[in-house]
């Protein structure tokens, strides 16, 4: 590592930590809130799509004799 090596680092790191801004408590659930909302529609969409598709392939293959 360079001059100064991990000790620097360690310190540097420090200096960025106490930089941050972290988020209230209310800007926490609110954030938090929204991840949880988009993860579930994002599932039901593909789990919409996965049904979508596992039927047009049955479909298909029935059609096809298969």
């Amino acid at each position: 590592m360079a001059k100064g090596g991990i000790r620097l680092f360690l310190k540097e790191v420090n200096q960025e930590i106490k930089k941050t801004t972290w988020p209230n408590r209310k800007q926490l659930f609110t954030a938090s809130s929204v991840v949880i909302v988009i993860l579930i529609i994002t599932g039901l969409y593909f789990a919409l799509l996965d049904i979508v598709f596992a039927r047009l392939t049955r479909a298909l293959l029935m059609l096809l004799g298969i």
